[in-house]
């Protein structure tokens, strides 16, 4: 059975939030416009994670109250059904803390009890949930998986409640039936209906052994999978370039490859964002000082990274951002300082117009404090959070 249906305003609404929940990410901060390219390596080495990401129970507690949601607890209007389900989950947040309230990870850790959060556990997690196909339409927004959902649990219910005869208009109810039988929304584990009972962030050893084989089937000839497959360490290693030199005569000749790839484009990155530092602290930031006194020996060195291999390889079509990034790289090749600094003057003021750029407001800023990212990491610390989760089950 095919499922298809039409919902134009809410769900292009979410979808425009979403957007800007993304630009508000922790880790996500990109004053030069670069995260369509750090999110392409990261969603190579790493997918199905994000920055906001916290810890791997929320794999199975979204699920769980989704799944629960759709089976006439709380009726059939969609709207109430998502009030319940954010209720649901704020309680879920609540018990979570209450079984250990230094507990870490846990989202509205820091408003509850009183408040709640934004964008909640299920928004966070829900690409994850459907990339590792946890739950099994992958195209399908959480609206548009509740409205169906609950129309095939009532005809699931109105089926086992009917008396059937055996002619032939009942015998093509049956088959109807077992159409109806065959959708499958999920793929869990068993679970208990008091799943909520006693509930801490930790994994049951079911849930870890699941979401361990789950993610590796489903990010086949990923970072991920081989580190879950062969049980790396994540705590043995204190950066993703890191990671990378340890791995990368272990890992296939394509991984390797990219990572490398990864690590010559952040040095590029961290060289232009050093600078964005001292320009905007007018020279002051000791760290920036520190930092840029550091790589300016080997400027050219670390702007030796193949772009066009870079686009190339992340299937990427943005012709403004290759520009800026050939621009900066060619300048800092030439040890041209100055044009480098012009260069990412005039990247800010185009991406965030002459009121909003940081640059042309110098002196309303802290000088002591960084702006902006550091190195990219490419997700690695999020997911070494839920990796490490998977391992430590109890």
């Amino acid at each position: 059975m095919q499922l298809g249906w039409v919902n134009f305003s809410k769900e292009d609404r979410q979808k425009a939030l979403d957007v800007i929940n993304l630009l508000s990410e922790q880790g996500a901060v990109d004053e030069l416009g670069i995260g369509t390219v750090r999110d392409a390596f990261a969603n190579c080495f790493f997918p199905g994670t994000s920055t906001v990401q916290t810890r791997a129970k929320y794999f199975f507690i979204v699920p769980y109250i989704l799944k629960d949601a759709v089976d006439g607890r709380y009726g059939k209007d969609i709207d109430k059904i998502l009030k319940e389900i954010d209720a649901d989950e704020k309680d879920c947040a609540k018990r979570l803390l209450n079984s250990d309230s230094k507990v870490e990870g846990v989202i509205g850790s820091r408003v509850l009890p009183k408040g709640w959060v934004s964008r909640r556990p299920s928004d966070i997690y829900w690409n994850g949930i459907k990339r590792y196909r946890i739950f099994c339409y992958k195209d399908l927004s959480i609206r548009e998986y509740i409205s169906p959902a609950v129309k095939i649990e009532n005809q699931k219910f109105a089926i086992k409640s009917a008396k059937y005869t055996y002619d032939e208009e009942e015998n093509n109810d049956d088959v109807d039936a077992g159409d109806i039988d065959s959708i499958k929304f999920w793929s869990l584990p068993s679970y208990g209906n008091d799943w909520r009972d006693n509930l801490t962030i930790d994994l049951t050893k079911e849930e870890s052994e699941y979401l361990n084989k789950q993610i590796q089937k489903e990010t086949r000839g990923s970072l991920l999978e081989y580190i879950l497959k062969n049980k790396i360490i994540l705590d043995e290693y204190d950066s993703f370039e890191s990671l990378r030199y340890a791995l990368s005569d272990k890992v296939d000749r394509k991984t390797s490859d990219m990572m490398k790839l990864a690590c010559d484009f952040n040095n590029l990155i961290y060289m232009a964002r050093v600078r964005y530092n001292l320009m905007l602290s007018e020279g002051e930031n000791k760290e920036a000082l520190s930092e840029w006194e550091r790589l300016r020996n080997d400027i050219k060195y670390k702007a030796q990274v193949n772009l066009d291999e870079v686009f190339f390889k992340l299937k990427l079509i943005n012709i403004r951002t290759k520009k800026f990034l050939c621009d900066i790289q060619s300048a800092f090749m030439n040890e041209d300082i100055d044009l480098a600094d012009e260069i990412i003057r005039k990247r800010e003021l185009h991406l965030k117009g002459s009121a909003r750029a940081k640059l042309m407001r110098t002196k309303e800023f802290d000088h002591s404090k960084w702006v902006g990212g550091k190195e990219l990491d490419y997700r690695f610390f999020n997911a070494r959070r839920i990796i490490n989760d998977i391992y430590n089950w109890r």
